[in-house]
């Protein structure tokens, strides 16, 4: 054990960003983000559209460099200061995620 503080709360909500999300047929990709709550370990915000890639792997890729941008030290202070964290996800250009779920 490294004797660090744990942060629970931002513990949670980065590890949401790592969701994975389903492999889909050919197509292009959509970076999304919103806005978590540190405090009550939600994501209330509205989605909104970073970037858009050619293939999956590059949508993961570029979400990769921001998690790990988020996990510095300097950044984790600063989510802890603001209370909200951002939430990256990648989902095929099909998928709009601020649509409704069919049931």
């Amino acid at each position: 054990m490294s004797g660090r503080p744990r942060r629970r709360g931002l513990t949670l909500a980065l590890g949401w960003l790592a969701v994975a999300t389903a492999a889909h047929a050919d197509g292009g990709w959509v970076l999304w983000t919103r806005s978590c709550s540190v405090k009550s370990e939600t994501c209330g915000g509205d989605w909104r559209r970073r970037q858009t890639y050619e293939a999956e792997r590059w949508c993961r890729a570029a979400r990769a460099t921001l998690v790990n941008q988020a996990l510095t030290p300097e950044a984790r202070e600063t989510a802890m200061r603001s209370g909200s964290v951002v939430e990256y996800q990648c989902f095929p250009d099909s998928t709009d995620p601020r649509k409704p779920k069919a049931p």
